[in-house]
């Protein structure tokens, strides 16, 4: 997304000098950017304190014709970040119509009566347990982050958290079953009918679908830290 005003608003990468007087009319614009468009020369000049020769001088350094040019390409930067603020809404609004929200609840009654845990996770989803072990720590659990499945054998009264979005990773699930197996309780946040969900005694999932052959897709973690924020708030406030 490029913007044509704001971005110079912003950086001030101007390739002409720009005086006192520039930057007093820029941190104007700046301050009343969404104002602008709906403004004339002469009111900009009486509540900016400054000539109409001044801001047209500004203008040309700026690469615009004149006010008039100014104001048409403002109108157009403030649409497109109205369109980019809708476009981003609808997504996040997508992920969270596609996370089971009750299953967070019965998570959070999970562990609630078994607070000390073992948090695992690869590759993006690492980062995501690395800040539910934070946040879980300011709630009081005993949370251990294990990076690799040695550190699980002499571990046998903690409940392990295992974080994965696509829930199928060949790691996740040896570590899953082989815990398991040991009489262990598991639970996850995870994708619904993965191969972790399946295992894990309780999980919190989303439905959401992703494309494993394509890294960006695959990693993309918003889904999973709504989820991790809506657990915390449950374990916090619930």
């Amino acid at each position: 997304m490029s913007y044509k005003v704001l971005e110079l608003l912003q950086t001030r990468e101007i390739k002409d000098k720009l005086t006192k007087t520039d930057e007093e009319i820029l941190d104007f614009l700046e301050k009343n950017f969404s104002r602008i468009p709906d403004i004339t020369v002469l009111q900009f000049c009486k509540e900016a304190y400054t000539s109409q020769g001044s801001i047209n001088r500004l203008c040309k350094k700026l690469g615009f014709t004149g006010f008039s040019d100014l104001k048409f390409s403002i109108k157009e930067d403030i649409l497109e970040k109205t369109h980019s603020k809708r476009e981003s809404i609808t997504n996040t609004l997508y992920f969270i119509e596609n996370i089971n929200m009750k299953e967070g609840k019965n998570l959070s009654k999970v562990l609630k009566k078994n607070p000390k845990i073992l948090l695992y996770g690869l590759g993006a989803s690492k980062i995501t347990a690395t800040y539910l072990q934070r946040q879980l720590l300011y709630l009081g659990f005993q949370v251990i982050f294990i990076s690799e499945e040695k550190m699980l054998e002499n571990f046998n009264n903690f409940i392990l958290l295992i974080i994965s979005s696509s829930g199928e990773t060949l790691r996740v699930k040896h570590v899953a079953k082989n815990f398991k197996d040991r009489g262990n309780k598991v639970v996850s946040i995870t994708k619904k009918g993965s191969y972790l969900d399946e295992v894990s005694n309780s999980s919190f999932t989303h439905n959401i679908s992703i494309n494993k052959l394509n890294v960006i897709t695959r990693e993309q973690q918003l889904h999973m830290i709504i989820m991790v924020n809506e657990l915390v708030n449950l374990l916090h406030f619930g």
